[in-house]
């Protein structure tokens, strides 16, 4: 529909041209200043100008015409088009928005932590599991022949470990009590 509206306005810009250019003036410039009568054959007759004043005229209208149409066109396709990048925007900010709550939820929840235990930051890896809290390694059930218990193997003995010397620490003497005479 716009391309069909293109060509014809742009055709009718064209035909408009030519029209205008074709007409011959109304005589009231040069030729009034030569003599009243005299301007009339000098500068062309009067006959053919009715004819070539409708064309011009019917040509601008349709000119006007697909003008205010192509322009109607282009404002509905880019209010289309601003619709759809406003319809973005919103949900790009609304997600930024959301990130940004979420952030500042979390910076407030390490601060308090930082509050209720002191300078200490708050772990924020998870604990190691233990033995408890790990679910049990599935074991394959397969059957085979009982194994005879064998003695228990006599224990070798193990090397002494030197002890580290403990520190010393220099306690003040208390004050000796003399004993009660008898």
């Amino acid at each position: 529909m716009t391309t069909l509206i293109t060509a014809v306005h742009v055709f009718a810009c064209i035909f408009l041209i030519l029209t205008v250019l074709l007409q011959a003036g109304k005589g009231g410039g040069v030729g009034v200043a030569l003599g009243g009568q005299t301007s009339a054959q000098v500068f062309g007759g009067r006959g053919a100008g009715t004819f070539l004043e409708r064309l011009t005229a019917g040509t601008a209208i349709v000119f006007m015409v697909t003008s205010m149409s192509l322009a109607y066109f282009a404002s509905q396709s880019d209010s289309a088009r601003l619709q759809r990048i406003a319809v973005e925007q919103a949900a790009k900010k609304k997600v930024a928005d959301q990130k940004a709550a979420d952030d500042k939820a979390q910076k407030d929840a390490e601060d308090r932590a930082k509050k209720e235990h002191g300078d200490e930051p708050p772990a924020t890896t998870p604990a190691p599991a233990t033995e408890e809290t790990a679910p049990p390694t599935p074991t394959p059930k397969t059957e085979a022949a009982p194994v005879p218990k064998a003695a228990p193997a006599p224990k070798k003995a193990e090397p002494r470990k030197r002890a580290a010397p403990a520190e010393k620490t220099e306690e003040p003497a208390a004050p000796a009590e003399p004993e009660p005479a008898q």
